[in-house]
Formats: structure tokens, C-alpha cells, sequence
């Protein structure tokens, strides 16, 4: 995978040089026309110039510290047993990093559960119930329920057959001499 990535992120970066013009150039305001809000000339970056010195230097000085860390706690010590006996401990700093910040979490209360709701009621309600209910299903449901009940008005007998045409004959005269009376 590490050569993928490369080439990739060699192909961003020049993309990136090559169309920075069109869309951070000096026409961004015309090509964005709105559709993002963009700060006006550069008071931002300016405002970000002039913020304490403690805070342009903390993101240094944080991963320094966690690097000196790492450093004890698997270099220095030579062993992976501090590292044991940390995670054993299952402090709640250990159980906070090693579920992720517990992010996963966060993500599946916050969108899956909902999205998975709004698929079910979906599928299970206009898929399979409405659309096939009425649809594919339906009909064939309805034709299987007919089909077995007319069955059960073929017996086989002949005699069954012929009383069944003679009501039909006498169905169709009384009806010529009703209409054409």
C-alpha cells in the first residue's frame, strides 16, 4: 500500500500547484460566487499571527512530550513490560485511548443509528410492504388465493360440469330476456 499512497500523494501535491490559481487565485471570489464563506483579505491569518507565543508552541511541545514518553517508556526500559503493566492497570486514561477517544461510539449514536432506522422504515416499510405488497407480491399473492379457491370448484365429475353450463345457459336467457324485452 505505501506505493499507491506515494504515487497519490505526489499526484495531489502537483495537482495542487498546477490549479491553485483557479481556485485560490486572484478570481476565487468570482468562482465561489458565495457558495463558501470566505474571510475578507487576510484579517484572519493576521489575527493568527498575533496570538501567544504558548499557543503557537504548544502542538511542538505536546508531541515532544509524548515522544520522550514513548522513548522511557520502550527504549529506556528495554522491555515491553512498563507498557504491560500499564495497559493491565486499565486506567481510565488507557480505556479513553485505546476505544479511540471513543469516537466510534460517538459516530455510530450520533448517524448510524438514525440512518439504519430511516433504512428500515424504508425497506421493511415502503419496499417490502407498499411497493412489493402492491406490486409483485400482491399479485401473485392474489392469484395464488384465487387459483385455490376456484380448484375447488373442478371436481372431476362430468355431471358437475354440465350443471355448472346449464346455469350458465339459464344465466344468459335470463338476461336476453331481461334486456331485450
Amino acid at each position: 500500500m505505501l506505493f499507491p499512497l506515494v504515487v497519490l500523494s505526489i499526484g495531489a501535491v502537483a495537482a495542487g500547484f498546477v490549479f491553485n490559481g483557479y481556485f485560490v487565485g486572484h478570481h476565487q471570489e468570482e468562482f465561489w460566487r458565495g457558495a463558501i464563506f470566505t474571510a475578507p483579505s487576510n484579517q484572519v491569518l493576521h489575527h493568527a499571527h498575533e496570538v501567544a507565543e504558548w499557543v503557537k508552541w504548544s502542538p511542538l511541545i505536546a508531541s515532544l512530550i509524548g515522544l520522550l514518553i514513548a522513548v522511557y517508556v520502550y527504549l529506556i526500559k528495554g522491555n515491553e513490560r512498563l507498557g504491560l503493566k500499564l495497559a493491565e492497570r486499565k486506567g481510565p486514561l488507557y480505556v479513553f485511548f485505546y476505544n479511540k477517544w471513543f469516537f466510534d461510539e460517538l459516530y455510530d449514536a450520533t448517524f448510524v443509528r438514525f440512518a439504519k432506522f430511516l433504512g428500515d422504515l424504508f425497506w421493511k416499510g415502503g419496499d417490502q410492504k407498499i411497493i412489493d405488497g402492491l406490486g409483485p407480491d400482491g399479485v401473485s399473492a392474489v392469484s395464488y388465493e384465487v387459483g385455490k379457491r376456484t380448484g375447488k370448484l373442478q371436481t372431476g365429475y362430468l355431471y358437475h360440469y354440465a350443471f355448472v353450463m346449464l346455469l350458465g345457459v339459464a344465466g344468459l336467457l335470463t338476461f336476453a330476456l331481461y334486456a331485450f324485452r
